[in-house]
């Protein structure tokens, strides 16, 4: 019985057995001579011939086999609108700065409307309030950057034109445009009087500005004239561009969700002994645009779906708010299976590691690598490879309801993560690996994968080549080219 088991399921069962005898399994054997292909580390691995189908005559080897790189842009296809039709929007817009000399200068502002909260009585808003106050609070919930003890200046500008409620750009021939990071709205009036503060990233009370009073009055009467709807006081407004001034190395995201983030007024009531408020929630109908000029090691060129490399090539770098991704290829592990007469995988994941992945959570400081990213296919052209109405990436060895996956559709797309006792960024693609050993044209020669900081949404067209990718945020990695590789351990018979 316990033989059927191993040989119906040897993966889970080599695995068990392979980590319970971690301490008395030992490296034994000469390494596999494929250095012509690849630096490797493969050695045969010792283990009792009873947990091994064939017995003696097979053995558990472990190889690292580092990948062929370059790098992709996807920057004019990150969507950065927040409307809840949208799946998989953030429901933040960043502001703020990232400058760096070798990656170059980044930028982003805020773009967001006010919707009137729920909870306001509008008849209590008599005619002769006196304001007090006007406020935006800044419900931060994201925070990259070394220069938090110093302050930042914010400005806040009304716009010139009204940014839709539904949070759609434009609909042209049935397609739906959203708002991407390349998209900028023009301004009239700045309404910020006193917008300089230091963000505490570590203070549970949100920070906030402080708005002209004259702004407040308009506020005040939208909500006082009961003929206006929400939505027609939401055109009135015409919505928002929040931006820092330059200085400080910090950028924030802005939360839209619940009451996180809001425009106040406090008023003295002619007919109220107590101060009263009334208050707008930021709208979902938002987006990000951002600004970057590249550094010593981004070409200049790297822009609009290109395939570049950096000036320094033997570096790779990862920034799903850039658009930026290395591009790999998966010849190395063509080859080294060519090489391979049997070969069942017990474990093998994707590994990116440097000693140089720094994690800091203080309230001056915020820096982290990359905690979650994606690996999606392209074709030989460039484009994102589609399975049906799914954009295809990498996939899981497990769907979310327990079975195993189906690594020749795109429904259950793998996540690699951080680990910060490990210094490394890792996914298990044991499945994805077996799947191209035991059927070569499973994976076309021409076929790389990039990363992606979010899933990228089920595509409801499925002649519709141009994935719809929310950004990620500002996360990112760089690292030396042969720290991105495979590791790979697997039964072979001697």
């Amino acid at each position: 019985m316990k033989k059927e088991k191993i040989l119906k399921n040897p993966i889970s069962t080599y695995i068990q057995n392979w980590q319970a005898n971690t301490a008395t399994s030992i490296i034994t054997g000469p390494a596999l001579l494929l250095a012509f292909f690849f630096a490797s580390c493969e050695e045969p691995i010792e283990v009792e011939s009873d947990l091994v189908p064939g017995g003696n005559n097979a053995e558990i080897r472990y190889v690292e086999i580092p990948l062929e790189i370059n790098h992709a842009a996807y920057d004019t296809l990150l969507v950065s609108t927040n409307v809840s039709i949208l799946e998989g929007a953030r429901g933040q817009v960043f502001v703020g700065h990232q400058n760096n000399p070798e990656i170059g200068n980044f930028s982003a502002q805020a773009y967001f409307g006010a919707i009137l909260s729920n909870s306001v009585n509008r008849d209590s808003v008599k005619f002769g309030s006196e304001v007090i106050e006007t406020r935006l609070h800044l419900g931060f919930n994201y925070y990259y950057g070394t220069e938090y003890g110093n302050p930042q200046k914010f400005r806040l500008y009304q716009l010139a034109d009204t940014l839709k409620s539904s949070g759609i750009k434009s609909i042209e021939n049935n397609k739906v445009n959203y708002y991407t990071v390349n998209d900028e709205l023009s301004t009239s009036e700045e309404i910020a009087v006193n917008g300089t503060t230091i963000i505490n990233p570590k203070d549970t009370i949100p920070d906030y500005i402080s708005l002209g009073n004259n702004f407040g009055n308009d506020l005040l009467d939208l909500v006082r004239d009961e003929d206006l709807t929400p939505e027609e006081i939401y055109s009135t407004l015409k919505g928002f561009k929040l931006e820092v001034e330059p200085g400080q190395n910090n950028l924030q995201a802005l939360s839209l969700a619940g009451q996180s983030s809001y425009f106040e007024v406090i008023y003295q009531s002619p007919t109220a002994d107590t101060l009263q408020s009334v208050t707008f929630n930021l709208s979902s109908s938002s987006f990000t645009h951002v600004d970057f000029q590249p550094g010593s090691l981004i070409p200049s060129t790297f822009s609009g779906n290109n395939s570049f490399d950096l000036t320094d090539p033997s570096k790779a770098y990862f920034n799903n708010l850039l658009g930026i991704s290395p591009k790999i290829n998966l010849d190395p592990y063509l080859s080294f299976i060519d090489s391979v007469d049997y070969m069942q995988i017990n474990k093998a994941e994707i590994i990116i590691e440097s000693q140089n992945f720094t994690t800091l959570d203080t309230p001056f400081e915020q820096v982290r690598p990359a905690q979650a990213i994606i690996p999606y296919i392209l074709e030989e052209t460039g484009g994102f490879k589609k399975q049906g109405r799914d954009f295809w990436a990498i996939q899981s060895n497990f769907t979310s309801n327990g079975g195993i996956a189906n690594q020749s559709a795109g429904t259950s797309p793998t996540n690699l993560s951080y680990d910060d006792s490990k210094n490394q960024i890792r996914g298990d693609i044991s499945f994805f690996l077996q799947e191209i050993y035991n059927d070569p044209s499973f994976w076309t020669e021409g076929n790389n994968f990039v990363f992606t900081g979010q899933f990228i949404r089920v595509n409801n067209d499925a002649f519709t080549e141009n994935p719809i990718i929310n950004i990620g945020n500002f996360d990112n990695f760089l690292v030396d080219k042969e720290n991105i590789k495979l590791r790979i351990y697997y039964t072979t018979f001697k």
